[in-house]
């Protein structure tokens, strides 16, 4: 039998190709941060990026949902060096939004393109004809004849390649806004589509998913979902089983009202919110990783965005910390933070203590939950169990906190701190009235 070392020779003697892994770092490089802490976490275990670069990320969910404003701060954090900026015809991502979300202009490049394949328009007759991409001429984009169109495909292909041949090192991320909303050129022409839209996702995936691994490049997508016609009510992603299949991360965003996991009495409130000065301005959302290679896979967290402002950075990081056991009950009303805040204190104070010493006590909360992550790990090892009906998911949760049901006393106070910055709200709509007025 050969020893280790000569069949290390051989292989690396015949099969140049061959990677040892042991000699070749494949771990994420940069993590970048949706501007939310709680949903970075849910999806990386990382509070201060939720996005890996040198992946496929995808955002999908119904309209309204917030995955273009969120891919848009993600091209916000101040690491990013570029940003390509795909913007399928009727996409989210203008340049109002890119201001909004306060990206840096000067660092995005934007193409629009409706199709992943290239095609040319015949002037004579108006006919769409689908083309391959060597065949679109390198400047000229018109003739007497024809008007090109170079696909998605073959720009993503073109820009890969100008990164590897001149070995650029850089945090790149390019954004698809949006997949549900690119044609393939048979539909672009009036034809059946007969399934060439799908074949044209996978294999634009089949490309560039190695590629954007070697080159370090992110790219995010946003797609859309849509209830089948079979009677069964079930939300399907647009672009069938690659745009599930192949991403690295998919998170997928609902109205938090929509969600089955709320109660009827909490979906009222929800609803009425929506009446009032506050609920015009403020959208709660439930985030839930529905694939994951990084072991986040199914975990969800309600946060907020403000539309007026964008995504509420601290917003769902309290029943993060809570559901992980890192917050723990303390009584009553009361909740304490073992080994960083030194008294108890009410769940409606929490941000106003994290955000005295955000940095630093965001860190140290990274360093518990890493500590829980451990404890979670460790449990699930030890499981076994004959059938599905033996599984009892809190016997792998170590010392998780029971659900928080309020007391009558915490009620109280949350509902009268509301019920302050409604009131706030209102009388600064009525002093911007009458200011409109004079």
């Amino acid at each position: 039998m050969a020893k280790k070392n000569s069949l290390d020779d051989i292989i690396s003697k015949e099969f140049s190709d061959m990677v040892d892994l042991s000699k070749v770092n494949t771990n994420i490089k940069l993590w970048y941060d949706t501007g939310v802490y709680a949903l970075n976490y849910i999806m990386s275990k990382n509070l201060f990026g939720g996005v890996p670069s040198g992946r496929v990320t995808a955002f999908d969910g119904k309209s309204g949902t917030g995955k273009s404003l969120l891919s848009a701060r993600v091209m916000a954090d101040p690491r990013v060096d570029l940003i390509i900026l795909i913007d399928v015809e009727g996409g989210g991502h203008g340049r109002e939004l890119i201001d909004f979300a306060g990206v840096d202009p000067s660092k995005v490049r934007r193409i629009t393109a409706n199709t992943f394949t290239s095609y040319r328009l015949v002037k004579s007759s108006g006919k769409i004809e689908e083309i391959k991409d060597n065949e679109v001429p390198s400047t000229k984009m018109e003739t007497d004849k024809y008007v090109y169109t170079e696909g998605i495909t073959s720009k993503i292909r073109r820009f890969v390649q100008t990164v590897v041949m001149n070995k650029i090192d850089a945090n790149i991320v390019i954004v698809l806004d949006s997949l549900a909303n690119i044609q393939s050129v048979r539909a672009l022409s009036g034809t059946s589509d007969t399934g060439k839209r799908t074949q044209d996702i996978n294999q634009f995936f089949r490309n560039f998913d190695v590629e954007f691994e070697k080159t370090n490049i992110s790219f995010i997508f946003t797609n859309k979902l849509y209830q089948m016609v079979d009677g069964s009510g079930k939300m399907v992603a647009s672009g069938g089983e690659a745009a599930v299949y192949n991403p690295s991360l998919t998170v997928r965003f609902r109205d938090a009202y929509d969600t089955d996991d709320m109660t009827s009495k909490e979906v009222t409130e929800q609803l009425a919110t929506k009446k009032t000065a506050i609920g015009r301005t403020i959208k709660p959302i439930r985030a839930t990783v529905i694939k994951s290679r990084f072991g986040t896979e199914q975990r969800n967290i309600t946060f907020l965005i403000d539309m007026g402002y964008g995504p509420v950075k601290l917003s769902g990081l309290f029943e993060l910390c809570k559901d992980f056991g890192v917050i723990k009950k303390a009584g009553g009303a009361y909740y304490s933070l073992p080994g960083i805040f030194d008294k108890k204190f009410y769940k409606k104070d929490f941000i106003s203590l994290v955000s005295e010493d955000e940095e630093n006590i965001l860190k140290q909360l990274q360093e518990k939950l890493t500590v829980v992550e451990k404890e979670l790990k460790e449990n699930r090892s030890q499981f076994q169990a004959n059938d599905i009906n033996e599984v009892n998911e809190d016997d792998l949760v170590p010392e998780l906190i029971d659900e928080d049901d309020e007391t009558e006393m915490e009620k109280e106070e949350n509902f009268s701190e509301m019920k302050k910055i409604m009131e706030k709200e209102k009388e600064w709509e009525i002093f911007n009235q009458r200011k409109s007025m004079s």
